[in-house]
């Protein structure tokens, strides 16, 4: 049975703020889906909504949605601390989630998440919306068809003005979890220890980092550094992936990809070679199909939804990303090495 002879999908918003508002967004565009009803104690946050979108329901509380509404899904954009609460609820209540990253504000909590959803069959995914970045995809694909050769060293800058949002967790949790996934993601190896340094110059707490410096080591062997803060007079999101046979960079905002190449010819003029460096190698830019992460991200869960299969991006994965922040904070704080936590909940020897 294809998409177009299905019932559509029934869903729900959680949290009507700056990532609700987008996921209510597409879901009402797209084709196969009935987004029936949206959540938020914020009432004029509801009316809006509402005006926006003809014949959307709308009410202040999950319980209230659940009690009036026949779902499949729900779509989780709340703060952190809120998250594990409602997403049990939804999963009680025999929804599939989408959780918005960080999944929960501790491991345990997350675990929990996870494991409500494997008891009942139903899908638990994380809004890990990087991996569904085209440019990322891409990247993917061209670091598995070899043109790098064996992956030595990763660096992700993701830098921006303080974005002023509620429930505002600090750049480990906030940030650098969307760069530490898409390590994941590339690599396919988890993260067997971290270093980090960490400040907090606009007067948080060392639980609310302003900057964040981090080395990771993968099990492969593979380095990735992480250069996160949301201090920067201008908004940077990139990583850069070092192999054996050359570089391939990603811009996350303008959806670019480009491979260097090791040096294949020397510089011409000794001046040239002492300022430069002694030869030039190729520069590939790759032509990608532009599309909107938060889109991809829909399709690939709907998808997953309908065919009965697990996200591409599960609590697991959210899992393993918020251990890793979490460890980047026990590091700052113990000065030495840590081992994620998530890798003994994986049965992952370190």
């Amino acid at each position: 049975m294809n998409q177009a002879t299905q019932p559509a999908v029934r869903g729900v918003v959680v949290g009507l703020g700056v990532m609700g508002a987008h996921h209510l967004r597409v879901l009402r565009s797209m084709d196969g889906v009935e987004l029936v009803a949206a959540v938020d104690i914020d009432a004029q946050r509801r009316v809006d909504a509402q005006t926006t979108y003809q014949g959307l329901l709308a009410y202040p509380s999950l319980d209230e949605a659940l009690a009036a509404c026949d779902l499949d899904f729900a779509c989780l954009a709340v703060p952190v601390g809120l998250l594990p609460e409602l997403g049990t609820q939804a999963l009680v209540a025999g929804l599939h989630v989408l959780v918005e990253k960080p999944t929960a504000p501790t491991e345990a909590q997350a675990r929990a998440l996870i494991a409500e959803a494997d008891g009942r069959g139903l899908m638990l995914a994380v809004g890990h919306i990087e991996r569904c970045n085209p440019a990322v995809i891409a990247l993917k694909a061209k670091i598995d068809e070899g043109v790098i050769g064996k992956i030595i060293q990763m660096q992700a800058r993701r830098l921006s003005p303080f974005p002023n949002r509620q429930g505002s967790q600090g750049v480990a949790l906030d940030l650098s979890t969307h760069d530490i996934d898409v390590m994941r993601y590339i690599t396919g190896q988890e993260v067997a220890r971290v270093y980090a340094e960490t400040q907090s110059p606009l007067g948080g707490s060392p639980d609310h980092e302003d900057i964040v410096c981090a080395t990771l080591r993968f099990d492969g062997g593979a380095v990735g550094l992480l250069e996160t803060n949301w201090m920067t007079p201008i908004k940077v999101r990139q990583m850069s992936v070092l192999g054996e046979l050359g570089m391939l960079v990603v811009d996350y905002l303008t959806q670019e990809l480009s491979l260097y190449q090791h040096p294949t010819r020397a510089a011409q003029w000794d001046q040239l070679a002492a300022i430069r460096g002694g030869g030039a190698g190729d520069m590939i830019g790759f032509e990608l199909d532009r599309r909107e992460p938060l889109v991809v991200q829909w399709e690939q869960f709907l998808g997953a939804l309908r065919e009965g299969r697990q996200p591409q991006i599960s609590g697991r994965d959210g899992l393993a990303a918020l251990s890793t922040a979490l460890a980047i904070r026990a590091s700052s704080a113990s000065k030495s090495a840590v081992v994620p936590g998530y890798r003994e909940a994986h049965d992952v020897s370190a």
